[in-house]
């Protein structure tokens, strides 16, 4: 059905053909049409070569191609183009209203068929068709006539300079051409992605918004660059307008150094910069103050001669160019000087002695700030400022120096002399002189005082305690007085000194304020030869007492003295057993063995023989009572006490020999010894009953007694 239509409509196409050839108009013939086969049939055509799109510029010729291989004597070429797929050609043949520019040129033995159009026009951009019947889709090619525009495109906006902060708005439009350019912006050589699509104006041509909502001082002097593009560049290169932007901006202000430091008495120079469009006016000014007398400004520079530490101070640097804010820039000067101590300081200052927390203080000025110390003059000994005494002595008295340094300038120094007014002070010294019997004596008294005391005095206190006033005499005393830096000097001399002169010597002085005194203490010694003498004799003596303690204890241990004669004592039969004498020591003549004190333990304090009780365990130290069973009836009398004891019988005499048939009693009567109550023992361990170091000659001899008294015990 669909070949049916087609076979229809190439009938039509050919009818409208004749019609317009007349009756002289013969179908052209095909090649290759008396090579059908048997029956009439032959193979269908296919396009040898196919038409192509192509663009060309108005004016100028134009071949569309077109070739088809295996075509039958029926099969005719047909050309169909713009506008609305107007057949144009069939074969070689081309329609009427075509012949002027149109026509099929080619080789159509070999099947070509190709349309060639000169002097092209606008209105034959379209698509053109290259069919025949026996190929059942046509092919399409498109012909773009390619008009250049009559000019770049045009910019409108910004003629005149924007002002930072204000919105930008630029508008590109084309000029003719066809195909319509396409346009682009860009900023310098980006793209400006900041744009809107573009528009068709009412004449047909493209335009293209360029927005931007706020503008800075970065914006100035910026190239924005419309390009208008119709796609073909070997046909039409494309083209641009450009529209550098200009942006006032108010003035801004930068200093090379926001500080600036000079020595006093040099030049300097003050300098901003100053970035601003349209061009700014620039102005110096001092903040609180005006400028220095010797300034000048130079342009954007303020020259200063000579400056001097009041020329410091921040300068600022002004701008303007009528678009607000102004600007402004600071510089702060500081201008080195060297040290000088101000005028608060008096040459003189007099203080009381013996103040407490007195302070000298100095103040200085310079730049940098100075260190500020203090010395005495003529010393390197350095301490800070204020200067403090937490007591005011007449030695701190002097010349005193402020000192102010700082780093690149010579040090200034101020002199104060501190006067120390008060009472005398006497300086320390030792308080007893001694000396030899006939040497000479001197006393020296140093007084420091302001104003000078009148007359130092000496009084001499006997050791009676009565006193003289010291004057210069002719028997050996004299008084001598100097002044020293330190004050007043006196010396009182005794020559051939006796120990008449001994006493205390007491050195006075006083003025307007108080007064002062100081007490030596004269002892006068024997002479050398006494002293040694002495010494000798005592060492004589103490070696003739240890040898004599030697002898008389070794006499008494061989028995050459203090023998005893043993008496022999009948044999006691005691109810019970005798308990055994203890064996303490004790000195003949001070006790007896049978007084019944004998376990009585005689002990020397301080010199002197007292009785200790022996240690008793579990009874109080007074039961001192003593019961000895079947003793000799004669001591059923009760012994007198212990204190009543003769003392003092002569050494070796034992009392037993008085009564010695006493002894044999053999009665068994029990004896009770009574005996005054000893003194307790000392409880303080210090005063317990130790012997002197003195007394080693008695304790040896004790020891002796002891031998003997031990003999005496074990013979009973």
């Amino acid at each position: 059905m669909a070949v049916f239509i087609h076979l229809a409509s190439r009938l039509l196409i050919a009818g409208l053909f004749y019609s317009q050839q007349g009756s002289g108009f013969s179908p052209p013939r095909v090649p290759g049409a008396e090579s059908r086969g048997p029956g009439g049939t032959a193979d269908a055509a296919s396009y040898k070569r196919r038409p192509e799109s192509t663009a060309v510029l108005s004016g100028q010729t134009v071949n569309l191609r077109c070739a088809f291989s295996g075509l039958s004597s029926g099969d005719t070429v047909v050309w169909q183009g713009p506008p609305n797929d107007v057949v144009i050609s069939t074969g070689h043949a081309v329609f009427q209203s075509y012949r002027q520019r149109h026509r099929i040129v080619g080789d159509s033995s070999n099947g070509e068929y190709n349309l060639q159009i000169s002097r092209l026009k606008l209105e034959d951009s379209g698509k053109y068709k290259c069919s025949t019947a026996s190929v059942p889709t046509a092919e399409e090619a498109v012909l773009t006539v390619v008009v250049p525009m009559a000019g770049p495109p045009e910019i409108i906006g910004a003629e005149l300079p924007l002002t930072a902060g204000h919105q930008l708005v630029l508008r590109c439009r084309s000029r003719g051409g066809h195909p319509p350019p396409r346009l682009v912006w860009y900023n310098g050589t980006r793209e400006f992605g900041s744009t809107k699509a573009a528009e068709d104006t009412e004449d047909g041509q493209q335009s293209l918004e360029l927005f931007s909502p706020r503008v800075s001082k970065w914006d100035n002097g910026a190239n924005f660059t419309c390009i208008a593009d119709q796609g073909f560049p070997h046909l039409v290169k494309p083209t641009g307008t450009s529209r550098i932007l200009r942006v006032n901006y108010p003035p801004i202000v930068s200093v090379p150094s926001p500080s600036v430091h000079v020595r006093e008495g040099q030049t300097v120079n003050l300098t901003c910069y100053v970035d601003a469009n349209p061009r700014a006016t620039v102005k110096w000014r001092r903040l609180g103050d005006i400028l220095p007398p010797k300034s000048r400004q130079i342009e954007k520079t303020l020259n200063l001669q000579q400056v001097s530490r009041q020329d410091r101070g921040v300068y600022q640097c002004e701008a303007k160019n009528r678009i607000l804010p102004d600007g402004l820039g600071t510089v702060t000067l500081e201008v080195f000087y060297p040290p000088s101590i101000t005028n608060t300081l008096d040459s003189k200052v007099t203080v009381l002695h013996t103040k407490n927390d007195f302070s000298l203080g100095c103040l200085a000025e310079g730049n940098p700030k100075p260190h500020v110390r203090w010395r005495r003059k003529g010393t390197s000994l350095y301490w800070d400022n204020p200067l403090r005494f937490h007591r005011v002595r007449y030695d701190v008295e002097g010349t005193y120096e402020c000192v102010a340094t700082s780093d690149g300038f010579p040090q200034a120094t101020s002199d104060v002399f501190l006067d120390v007014v008060g009472k005398p002070q006497i300086k320390d010294g030792p308080s007893l002189l001694s000396i030899a019997d006939g040497d000479t004596a001197r006393f020296f008294c140093d007084v420091m005082a302001d104003p000078t005391p009148g007359d130092v005095t000496w009084i001499w206190r006997k050791t009676n305690g009565v006193e003289n006033v010291m004057v210069t005499t002719y028997n050996g005393i004299t008084i001598s007085k100097k002044q020293t830096n330190e004050g007043t000097s006196s010396v009182l001399t005794i020559d051939h000194a006796t120990t008449d002169d001994e006493g205390v010597y007491i050195c006075k002085a006083s003025n307007m304020f108080g007064k002062d005194q100081r007490e030596v203490r004269l002892m006068v010694k024997g002479t050398q030869t006494s002293i040694a003498i002495i010494i000798s004799v005592s060492m004589v003596m103490v070696v003739l007492a240890v040898v004599s303690v030697v002898v008389l204890f070794i006499a008494k241990r061989k028995e050459w003295i203090c023998r005893r004669k043993r008496h022999e004592t009948p044999s006691l039969t005691p109810s019970k057993p005798v308990p055994p004498l203890p064996k303490y020591a004790r000195k003949p003549g001070h006790g007896t063995n049978d007084s019944g004190v004998e376990d009585l333990e005689l002990q020397e304090l301080d010199g002197t023989l007292k009785p200790r009780p022996p240690p008793r365990m579990g009874k109080d130290w007074t039961a001192i009572g003593l019961s000895y069973p079947r003793l000799a009836h004669s001591h059923s009398n009760t012994l007198p006490p212990y204190s009543t004891v003769e003392r003092h019988r002569p050494e070796g005499e034992d009392i037993r020999e008085e009564d010695s048939s006493r002894e044999g009693s053999t009665d068994g009567t029990t004896v009770m010894v009574q005996m005054e109550q000893p003194p307790p023992p000392p409880r303080d361990k210090k005063r317990r009953w130790n012997r002197r170091a003195g007394d080693r000659a008695h304790r040896n001899q004790h020891e002796a007694e002891n031998v003997l008294n031990e003999t005496q015990a074990e013979s009973l």
